[in-house]
């Protein structure tokens, strides 16, 4: 018989779901070492060459459950080079290895304000949040999935389930029993090639963008990144700038023909980002390595 969850440990329980939802929707920094995770006992790099790591505690409430916490590169900025991108909460794990009876899964739902609709893979909205039991022989294990609603400080889309185990039929003494809860950013899903095109379009629409401002020689940066300088006869010149940096004067013979030129005032177009200079190419010449 598994024991009913004390008032202590559901507080602690709370206390901790609490700061997981603060930090996977409102975007809330990510302290490793506050007291409401545990204490942590590991960090390790989830992706090699990556800064995506997974953290993993000990809350003292719950000894035996598995809590973890994993980082990702971020899957919203486009950059071909993952290893310079940063990481993002993106997975939170609390397994029970000794599941608690007497946890309310209305309170749960109430305390982390979760809608009562949940999305599929697809982003498509279906309502209701009963998965039902699962197959055999695990026909007691019951899923029920979540959207959370975006709250008042709500930055980021975020799905959650939990898992329940039922009561045994025709025995009175058997409880319904909490496994596992998950708490995840709903990111959506990017390969390689679908990341370019939205880096391509993304730097599409910044070029359309900065180009109504007209941004020429002495005007201050807006966006740290790589610029394409250009005279009244074309782009001749591109050159990295930071933001505020007053732009400079641009050549006026093309940067491939090579050599010194005089400089003249000009104007300057988004290119792409800095994390994107590497393995760029600008008519025929790669910009960095």
């Amino acid at each position: 018989m598994s024991d009913d969850i004390t008032p202590s440990q559901e507080r602690a329980l709370l206390r901790l779901l609490d700061k997981v939802m603060e930090v996977m929707r409102d975007d809330r920094p990510l302290e490793p070492d506050d007291p409401a995770f545990g204490e942590l006992e590991s960090a390790a790099f989830f992706k090699l060459a990556e800064a995506g790591k997974t953290y993993t505690f000990r809350n003292n409430a719950f000894p035996d459950a598995t809590v973890d916490l994993t980082t990702w590169t971020d899957p919203l900025d486009y950059s071909d080079d993952r290893t310079r991108v940063q990481a993002v909460p993106a997975y939170f794990n609390l397994w029970f290895q000794h599941p608690p009876a007497g946890i309310n899964r209305r309170l749960l739902e109430q305390r982390l304000d979760l809608a009562n609709y949940r999305v599929d893979a697809d982003g498509r909205r279906e309502e209701g949040n009963d998965l039902g039991h699962s197959v055999p022989p695990a026909t007691l294990l019951h899923t029920y999935r979540y959207r959370a609603n975006d709250g008042e400080h709500g930055r980021f889309p975020v799905d959650v389930e939990f898992f329940f185990l039922d009561a045994l039929p025709n025995d009175l003494s058997s409880k319904v029993l909490l496994i596992k809860i998950t708490i995840v950013r709903a990111y959506p899903y990017l390969t390689p090639a679908m990341r370019k095109k939205k880096r391509e379009e993304q730097n599409q629409k910044k070029r359309q963008t900065y180009g109504y401002m007209n941004l020429c020689t002495d005007a201050p940066c807006p966006e740290s990144g790589v610029w394409e300088g250009w005279t009244k006869d074309g782009p001749t010149d591109v050159m990295r700038f930071e933001r505020g940096q007053k732009f400079d004067a641009v050549r006026t013979v093309s940067l491939e023909q090579g050599g010194s030129c005089p400089m003249v005032p000009g104007q300057w177009f988004w290119l792409c980002s800095i994390n994107e200079e590497t393995g760029t190419v600008w008519k025929g010449i790669a910009l960095k390595g």
